[in-house]
Order: C-alpha cells, then structure tokens, then sequence
C-alpha cells in the first residue's frame, strides 16, 4: 500500500510541472527585429511583422531573368543579379528593397513599363550591395508608357556604365518617366539623365545628393519641367542643374530658382521662352542664347528678385553672350543682369547683340563685356522707358551699363556701353 501511494504522489507531481510548463509558455513574436516583438513571448506563433512587409516576415528572393509577363514585387528584400530587360509590366509595392549585385541593371524596353509607387513611411529602394558610386550600372527607361512611376523611391550607388551617361536613373529619347518625391544618391555620374526628347510627366518634391557629377542633367527643353520644391544641392560643392544646349521649338517657362542653371552649350530660342523672376543663370565658356526670327525671349525679373545671366566664372569674354534676332514684341529685359559675355566676333564681343530685330530693355544692368555692352545693328530697334531710343544716353537713362571693354578683344569707346551701328 506504501508503495502505491509513493507512486501516486510522484504521477500527481510530473503531471504538475507538466501543467506549470504548459501554463508558463507564452505564443507571440519572439523577433527583436520585428514592429510587434513581444519580449514577454517565449514561443514564437508566425505574427511577426516587419516594417518593409507588415503582413509577414522579410522574403528575401533573388531575380536573375527578365520580366517578360506582367509581374509584381512584393514587399522584401530582393536580390537582382544580371542585366534585367523590363518588357512587360512591372509593379513593385511600398516597402520593397531591391538589392543589387555588381554590375547588375534594369531597363524598361519600349514594350514595358515600370510602377514603383511607395510611401513616406515605407519606400522603394534601389541600392547597391555594396555602397560605392557605380557599384551597379543604374535604371534606363527607353518606354514612353505614361505608366513609368517612381514615387517614394531612393535610387543609390549606380552609374557605373557609359551607354547610360554613368547616371543613376537614366531616360532615353521620347521615353517617359514620373518622378516624385524621390532622392538620387551616390552616383558615378550625374544622379538623372534626361536625354533633349525625353518627357517628364511629373516632376516634383525630389532630392539629388552626393553625385559624382550634378544631381541631374537636362536638356534645355526640360527646364520647364523642374520645380522649386526640390533639393538639388549635391556634395560635390556645386549645386548647379547642368542643362545641355538645345534647340528650343516649344514655348516654355524657366521658374526654378532654387539652384542655378548651368548652360552647357547653345540655346537656339525657336518659340517663346520666358524666364521667370528670380532665375539664376551660369553659361560655360563659349555658351550662347540666340533667339530665333521665330523665337522670343521675355524675362522680367523685379527690383527684389532680378533675373541673372553670368559666366560659371567671373571673366570677361567667358561666355558669347544674347543674340536677339528677332523682331517679336516680347523680347523684353526687365531687371535682368547681363555680365561676362562678349566672346563671340560675330556678335561683335557685346554682352547683347541685336543684330536684326528689337528688344525692351529697362532696369537693367549689363557689365564686364568683352568690349560694348550692347550693339545695336543696322535697323533694329531697342526700346527703354516706354520709347525707341537712338543713342546711347537714352538706353543708358533707364539701365546701368557700365564696367565693360574690359576684355581681349575690346574696341570700343565713350565707356563702352551701347553702341548704334
């Protein structure tokens, strides 16, 4: 009897740690790296979430081929090794990180489009494995399906191949691309490049940093599509938007003034171009504005916010100069500095030439010309406080033309300023 009982106790006593080890565990997420980790939790029941994929745990996958049927990335870490050609649809969802292997690139064919819409709290990223400028060669979109979206999108570490301009993101002829509150980073060349017939369909709110180059590169004809919201500083020391030369046969509106305009080349003006108050523009040596018989060029600044043309540098003769050739009423300068031109023979080493048409000039400045200021030739018109004037005193009455014939081929005399041919 002894013994049953002793048995008895001990069968009591195991089924009891048995029901205190079952009563002391506790179903939760047991991830330190999850949004819901449940430190109290010492089983983990699968409901872990993560911020890049709040509905499970991190994927991570690895994509080698390319996308030839409508597909979507779903939140996770993605491995994209290989040239990957887009040439259907693609969608990639809020929180998808896109790792990218060295060498590694994606590009939108004329048949595909890609849709990369994230959110503040949860982005797109694009970046490279390893966080070096031109780790991976970058984005080329070469479609003009108005599907091409980046919204949300960080796009770092690319740049590495020349056929792309060694940018981060770049958009060939006649594509088309939305960019919106993005940033471009880390780049082995410009952040953004955008070649002269490319359309952005939205442009606005985006950063560009840290590039080897310029945040981005555009096309004169594209100015219109920069917005004043954006960051364009990069860390380089500049924080100019390079804008190539281009022949301008569409009207368009120059606002962006939170950085300067960096002119690299001509600007032939064959339509309306008009250039808002506040304005900064910089020309590189031997860079030009001509405007066209078909063209007009209107900028009117204000006494607080005056619209500049200048050289990158300080120098007379640094740059060729405005050519008016033009005879249409809204070629007109208003509060508008004018310095550093003249380097150009045939427009007769002035700041402004114009050689066959008419301008407005009134509250203006025009200074450190190779040699006149202004030259007026033949039968062309310029017209100041509301009159055509036809000497030097009256332009000089309503404008400050002054410091100029300052450079290697000045010829000029009576201070320099406008001259009637």
């Amino acid at each position: 009897m002894k013994i049953s009982i002793q048995k008895n106790n001990l069968l009591i006593a195991v089924l009891g740690a048995g029901m205190l080890f079952t009563a002391c565990k506790k179903e939760g997420c047991t991830d330190p790296t999850a949004t819901n980790y449940n430190k109290k939790a010492n089983q983990d029941d699968g409901s872990c979430k993560y911020d890049n994929n709040p509905d499970g745990p991190v994927v991570t996958t690895e994509w080698t081929e390319d996308i030839t049927a409508n597909t979507t990335w779903a939140p996770g870490v993605i491995n994209v090794c290989g040239d990957i050609r887009i040439e259907a649809a693609l969608t990639i969802q809020p929180g998808t990180i896109l790792n990218m292997c060295a060498g590694a690139s994606i590009s939108v064919r004329e048949t595909g489009s890609i849709t990369a819409i994230g959110t503040s709290t949860s982005p797109i990223v694009f970046k490279g494995d390893v966080a070096s400028p031109g780790f991976w060669e970058g984005i080329a979109v070469t479609s003009n399906n108005p599907n091409n979206k980046f919204d949300y999108v960080t796009v770092s570490d690319a740049g590495s191949y020349w056929g792309w301009e060694y940018a981060n993101v770049f958009v060939d002829n006649l594509a088309k691309l939305s960019l919106k509150n993005s940033t471009i980073s880390n780049s082995e060349g410009p952040g953004l490049y955008a070649h002269a017939s490319a359309t952005f369909t939205e442009f606005s709110n985006n950063t560009f940093s840290n590039c080897a180059e310029s945040g981005l590169s555009v096309s004169a004809t594209q100015v219109k599509y920069l917005d004043n919201a954006s960051n364009y500083t990069v860390s380089n020391g500049t924080d100019q938007i390079h804008v190539r030369g281009a022949v301008m046969t569409s009207a368009a509106t120059w606002a962006v003034k939170s950085s300067p305009i960096l002119i690299d080349g001509n600007v032939d003006v064959d339509a309306a171009l008009t250039i808002n108050p506040g304005v900064h523009i910089m020309v590189e040596s031997e860079g030009e504005f001509q405007v066209r018989e078909s063209g007009s060029l209107t900028a009117e600044g204000t006494a607080g916010e005056p619209i500049i043309f200048e050289g990158r540098f300080e120098s007379a003769a640094y740059w060729k100069g405005i050519n008016i050739g033009s005879n249409n009423p809204n070629n007109r300068f208003d509060y508008v500095t004018v310095s550093d031109g003249g380097s150009y023979w045939g427009w007769y080493y002035a700041g402004i030439n114009v050689s066959s048409g008419r301008l407005e000039l009134d509250n203006c400045t025009v200074n450190n010309s190779n040699s006149y200021g202004v030259y007026i030739n033949g039968s062309s018109t310029i017209y100041s406080g509301g009159a055509v004037q036809s000497d030097a005193a009256g332009v000089n009455t309503y404008n400050t033309i002054t410091g100029n014939g300052v450079g290697p081929d000045a010829d000029c005399v009576d201070g320099c300023t406008v001259y009637f041919d």
